[in-house]
């Protein structure tokens, strides 16, 4: 998990509440608020949010098959840790007959 810092942003007026938009998925972000009378600003509230995770942006890396006579042992990383937005759950498997893509099959490891 990474933490980035975020910038200031001064919001006037009375409102009590921002919205901070573009935030990366799976990462904490520590926010802290303070108020100001227009003299000064006051000690700060600061709380701390992790994002939740979403799909991976990038695909398992470095697939390796090993054929045998009746078998194959496929072999793979998990995607590059900035593509994986979250905890990597399962995979999904999905194999065919070169000649016949008809004969896709689906097969799913671990708990997607």
């Amino acid at each position: 998990i990474t933490e980035i810092y975020m910038p200031s942003i001064t919001v006037t007026g009375t409102k009590l509440e921002y919205t901070v938009d573009g935030l990366s998925p799976y990462v904490n972000y520590t926010v802290e608020c303070t108020s100001s009378n227009g003299e000064d600003y006051c000690d700060s509230n600061i709380d701390t949010i992790r994002m939740p995770s979403d799909e991976p942006s990038g695909p398992p890396l470095n697939l390796r098959a090993e054929p045998s006579p009746d078998s194959a042992i496929l072999r793979w990383d998990p995607p590059a840790e900035k593509d994986q937005n979250g905890v990597i759950t399962g995979y999904l498997i999905k194999y065919q007959l070169s000649s016949d893509p008809s004969s896709q099959m689906t097969r799913t490891v671990g708990a997607v």
